[in-house]
């Protein structure tokens, strides 16, 4: 009654089992692992977004995993909150990248080597694989979770590109400010040089004409 079963939704529209088939597990370690992912993972990003938000997104994955499992696999039958974790490792990766966690409660790794190494496995595993694990309907959840964060993402690759051009642009204004600030030094040691004599200068005023003569000797010889 409420697998999702890609046939049945189609062609007798039981357009429920795209939602309530992420309800259903068929063990105690599928549920287990769907559960370990929720509860350490699920936890932050619905403190994060608050638990509204944290629902649709939930929902949106497992809807998306089951949409994708039906394009792929239509005659095959799937259960599982997978997809929708899925999506929430997915989130985690986006919003935590160098967040620590442990592998199989052993292995220290960075969330996003994890989910990568996650997305890799269940592509090859789908494409030659034939352990009886939906794992499009994982990959569907995550892709889900992908274009959710399209915009977001987005967002954040402009605010990165405009504080390069802002850092790059204070640089190059500190360097003019710091060549105008010298070229007047040089004018008045100039002016030094003409009324007393080289001799007269400070140290320091010697100092900042042989630096700048040796820049301008080497400006030349690249010239």
């Amino acid at each position: 009654l409420f697998a999702l079963q890609p046939r049945a939704v189609v062609e007798n529209f039981y357009l429920w089992k795209i939602v309530s088939y992420m309800f259903l597990h068929g063990s105690v370690f599928h549920l287990l692992f769907n559960m370990v992912v929720l509860f350490f993972l699920g936890t932050t990003l619905e403190m994060t977004w608050g638990g509204n938000r944290f629902l649709k997104y939930y929902l949106a994955c497992g809807v998306g995993a089951g949409l994708l499992h039906m394009l792929i696999s239509y005659n095959t039958a799937v259960i599982g909150a997978s997809g929708a974790t899925y999506g929430i490792m997915m989130a985690f990766a986006l919003l935590y990248p160098n967040q620590v966690v442990l592998f199989m409660f052993i292995f220290p790794i960075k969330i996003k080597y994890l989910v990568a190494g996650f997305m890799v496995f269940d592509l090859l595993m789908g494409l030659w694989g034939s352990d009886g694990v939906a794992h499009f309907a994982h990959l569907g959840g995550a892709l889900t979770g992908l274009l959710f964060f399209r915009n977001e993402l987005k967002q954040r690759l402009r605010f990165s590109t405009n504080v390069k051009r802002k850092w790059k642009t204070t640089v190059r204004e500190r360097q003019n400010r710091r060549e105008d600030r010298n070229s007047d030094n040089i004018d008045s040691i100039l002016d030094k040089i003409s009324a007393k004599g080289y001799e007269n200068l400070t140290t320091t005023e010697k100092r900042i004409l042989e630096n700048y003569s040796r820049k301008r000797n080497e400006e030349s010889d690249q010239d």
